[in-house]
């Protein structure tokens, strides 16, 4: 069975005091008269040692999203909602659904209630109803709502202290922590959305491609590029076809090198296919000097 997390509900559920709360209205006074007097020794004499063995983390901004579930909880965003929600329901092997109370009433009966407080800009847990009478046995072994993109959520730590972090890796990293065995293309996705967006995706590196290269060309005068472009059918759409660049202080040392020219490629394994060509010669001492770079579609007569 499936539980339901019912959206946008009045009837049967949402209050008139709940829509206050949503709407954070506050009742505005007219301003008095201002009076001045002595304080008397209730301000004065101030325990501030009482009182500090109340719990109030229920109305704290929550950050370990391992917790329970419960009234006055608050979120700094929607996402952050969402994946506490999830975390609870990986937690105790229990699934949700999210609609409008359309299949509120067939099942299980556990729901929760999140809005937005537009004073305070936060999420926060408003109401919580019914208890679950789903069994966990419906679970499969890779949870519906262990998504690639919460996935890389959670290992995006990982990924960035190893980048080449093989699938394998990750795949334990989420049965220890949620208990569920995920495939290994739902890992390999999630790896793909966190290093997208620790470094950026391959569309944005490529776009970012002519401004680093004129950045090169601002901080080593003499450097060359040069590109080869096409916008195909689209004549709003470039589509870089190769580029070859140079720098300055490449083009001037080559003149102390041997006259010998060596051309080599190696094949690009990224989203995009193609070749990196380099020329290199060799110094006095025998040694490999790169002397040009370039980026092609392969090792052919037009490249």
């Amino acid at each position: 069975m499936q539980m339901v997390i019912i959206r946008d509900i009045v009837t049967d559920f949402s209050e008139d005091e709940d829509i206050e709360l949503c709407n954070d209205d506050t009742e505005v006074t007219e301003p008095g008269c201002i009076t001045f007097s002595n304080p008397s020794s209730f301000f004065v004499n101030v325990d501030y040692s009482a009182g500090k063995d109340i719990d109030c983390s229920s109305s704290h901004l929550s950050t370990d999203v391992d917790n329970e579930l419960c009234l006055g909880m608050q979120f700094d965003s929607k996402e952050a909602t969402i994946s506490a929600i999830k975390h609870f329901h990986f937690k105790n092997s229990f699934d949700y659904i999210v609609c409008k109370c359309v299949h509120f009433g067939a099942g299980c009966e556990w729901r929760i209630r999140v809005c937005k407080s537009l004073k305070r800009e936060m999420w926060e847990v408003r109401k919580i109803s019914g208890r679950h009478t789903c069994v966990s046995t419906n679970i499969s072994q890779d949870h519906t709502k262990l998504s690639s993109s919460f996935i890389a959520d959670c290992v995006m730590q990982l990924v960035t202290a190893d980048p080449g972090i093989p699938m394998k890796a990750l795949m334990k990293e989420v049965v220890s922590r949620f208990g569920y065995t995920v495939t290994y293309r739902k890992a390999w996705k999630a790896k793909q959305i966190a290093m997208s967006r620790i470094y950026g995706d391959w569309e944005g590196s490529y776009k970012e491609l002519p401004r680093w290269f004129n950045v090169v060309q601002w901080y080593l005068p003499g450097t060359v590029v040069r590109y080869g472009a096409s916008n195909h059918d689209n004549i709003d759409t470039y589509i870089l076809d190769r580029v070859f660049w140079s720098f300055k202080s490449c083009i001037d040392d080559f003149g102390f090198c041997k006259p010998i020219l060596q051309v080599d490629g190696t094949f690009l394994t990224g989203k995009y296919n193609g070749t990196l060509l380099i020329a290199s010669s060799q110094d006095g001492n025998r040694r490999i000097f790169p002397i040009a770079f370039a980026i092609v579609e392969g090792e052919t007569k037009e490249a």
